[in-house]
């Protein structure tokens, strides 16, 4: 069972309430929803929150629409995944981690980093997070296996490795890395208010084709380059860089 786990909060020093901040008057968590639905690898998807009451907006409206959701640590995010991929009724053999604020994140990306992770026979893949060669900022994608997931968060001991679900995999575990368009090299995860401008203006321009593609936003911005002047200040992984310049050993 492959199980698709959407990191969600409504706590965000930049951006606060982000996830839930409204574009054609859908939230940003379900215009993900919307269009990650169609994946041929995914079995189940199940939002991850935390337990803070700010994020009773998110657990509530998964409540009001049916949508899976489990309610975790705040700040050591790798155990907010285990305990929600132990939560699952069915045991999930691979684990597919996405961000709420990656609203253009399509299917299709899900599935070619998925069907590179089975190639590659790795434990860990991914087409971003992983500077300079491998970033796709803004359509994210890490899979690795639930075995690896377990053994991080048995062993993970930084504080860095806790915040972030990943670091401590891509460290002690064989990984690959592969873009699915070599010409993406944008910031378009939604950290700020600029952010959020310069996806709304994406979400806009390309409102007449359904289901739009990564390669339909490189071709939109290679066209109209300009619109990367709307967050030209905004900056990749500050938060993963702010935990690392604060990191210590815990437990």
């Amino acid at each position: 069972m492959n199980l698709l786990i959407i990191q969600a909060r409504m706590g965000s020093s930049r951006l606060p309430g982000k996830v839930m901040k409204e574009i054609s008057n859908t939230p940003l968590l379900q215009m993900l929803m919307n269009r990650i639905s169609k994946s041929k690898y995914v079995d189940d998807i199940v939002v991850a929150t935390t337990h803070k009451s700010e994020d009773d907006l998110i657990a509530d409206y998964c409540k009001k629409k049916i949508i899976s959701h489990y309610r975790g640590s705040d700040w050591d995010v790798l155990d907010r995944f285990y305990q929600t991929a132990i939560s699952q009724e069915r045991k999930p053999n691979n684990i597919i981690r996405i961000c709420a604020d990656n609203p253009l994140l399509s299917y299709d990306v899900i599935d070619e980093v998925f069907n590179n992770y089975i190639k590659s026979e790795k434990d860990y893949f991914s087409n971003s997070n992983q500077e300079p060669d491998y970033l796709e900022d803004g359509f994210d994608v890490e899979v690795f296996s639930f075995k690896v997931l377990e053994l991080a968060w048995k062993n993970a001991k930084l504080l860095s490795e806790r915040e972030h679900v990943c670091p401590y995999i891509k460290k002690n575990f064989s990984c690959g890395w592969k873009k699915t368009n070599i010409n993406y090299n944008y910031k378009l995860s939604v950290d700020t208010q600029n952010d959020f401008n310069l996806v709304s203006k994406i979400f806009d321009e390309l409102a007449h084709i359904e289901d739009f593609s990564i390669e339909e936003v490189v071709q939109l911005i290679t066209n109209k380059p300009y619109l990367l002047n709307i967050n030209k200040e905004s900056k990749i992984n500050s938060g993963y860089l702010r935990s690392l310049k604060n990191d210590k050993k815990i437990g």
